[in-house]
């Protein structure tokens, strides 16, 4: 139930007044999606195909609003899944450290907030595509898609916080594990969260790749067709762009982690080296006193305590320098660069073949 999760006194999403009070109405998430998703696009293209008609009945039921519809359903099941994990999140954090703050990884979705951003996404097309003219307000269906970028807004907001967030507990007063235990020394599960990040913005390339490599135009009673789209240069750059900034914001939250890390690690090795090295000292003062070499007792103990410290020396050194092992490493690449990469090349093949 949406009220359920709204009111949870553990979920680290302060919302709004508004959505609270609709939350009374006691719908599952699932049909709040779709009501946020389809219901207010379609009213908003009805109205757009009222002034300005379609060319016909498929241009009404497959048209803009409907591609939109379906990325706002996904937006709306992000900004939930992105909650759940930080509130799993936060709530490790209150384990590592009983002293931190309760609501240390609270996300403020304030109405205002998602205002600001709004506007800035209105204000950039405006700037990018000039102002619209009163015809093209109905057959651009420039509604449809301010209201796409109110929910965009949204869950960029929620979003770019979460981000900012895993990157804030960093500097929290964490109680790390011990190095004998875990090489990241506990931090592992902020490297998933932002993996999770990771993932949910993983879908802006692979549609990306997809719309520019196909073409579907619909004609009804005619059917769909599919269209294969030439590869150009443009697209392949901007792709290649959106993968990197992907891979940038995967590890940007995880600065203020990795430095904890590294500060851990300096200072495990900052009394194990000094002591590794005192005694390799009193090892060769101990061996230049035998003029044979023969090994006394305390020479057989000195190396005894060698073997030790240079044994905890090489397990401080396995400490990680980032909260994730390679298996991180390797599903980030699966989710994020794989696919536009096998699209591309699937691409390729299908034009080869066709010219066959």
């Amino acid at each position: 139930m949406l009220e359920a999760f709204l009111h949870s006194p553990s979920k680290v999403i302060s919302w709004p007044p508004l959505v609270r009070r609709a939350a009374r109405l006691r719908l599952p998430f699932w049909l709040w999606a779709i009501i946020i998703g389809f219901v207010p696009t379609r009213l908003l293209a009805t109205l757009d195909y009222i002034v300005v008609p379609p060319s016909g009945l498929g241009g009404y039921l497959i048209d803009t609003a409907l591609v939109l519809s379906i990325f706002l359903v996904y937006f709306v099941y992000a900004i939930r899944f992105i909650s759940n994990r930080m509130e799993r999140l936060n709530e490790y954090v209150l384990q590592m450290s009983p002293d931190a703050p309760v609501d240390g990884l609270r996300i403020p979705f304030r109405l205002a907030n998602i205002l600001a951003v709004w506007v800035v996404f209105l204000l950039a097309i405006t700037f990018l595509f000039g102002f619209p003219s009163p015809t093209s307000v109905f057959s651009e269906h420039i509604a449809v898609i301010a209201y796409f970028f109110l929910i965009l807004a949204s869950f960029l907001w929620v979003y770019s916080y979460s981000m900012y967030a895993i990157h804030r507990a960093g500097k929290l007063p964490l109680q790390l594990k011990p190095f004998t235990e875990d090489r990241t020394l506990g931090l592992k599960p902020f490297g998933t969260a932002s993996l999770r990040l990771a993932s949910i913005y993983a879908v802006f390339p692979i549609t990306l790749t997809f719309l520019e490599l196909v073409n579907i135009e619909v004609d009804i009673p005619g059917g769909v067709t599919i269209i294969f789209a030439p590869i150009r240069l443009t697209d392949m750059i901007f792709s290649v762009g959106l993968i990197l900034a992907g891979v940038a914001l995967f590890f940007l939250p995880l600065l203020s982690i990795r430095k904890r890390l590294q500060e851990a690690k300096r200072q495990e090795l900052s009394w194990v080296t000094p002591h590794y090295t005192t005694i390799i000292e009193k090892l060769k003062e101990q061996i230049s006193k035998s003029p044979r070499g023969d090994s006394t007792n305390e020479t057989k103990a000195l190396a005894d305590e060698v073997t030790m410290v240079r044994q905890i020396q090489q397990d401080v050194q396995k400490i990680q320098s980032w909260p994730f092992d390679l298996g991180v490493v390797s599903r980030l690449a699966t989710v994020l660069v794989i696919p536009p990469i096998l699209g591309v090349f699937a691409r390729i093949l299908i034009l080869v073949f066709l010219h066959l």
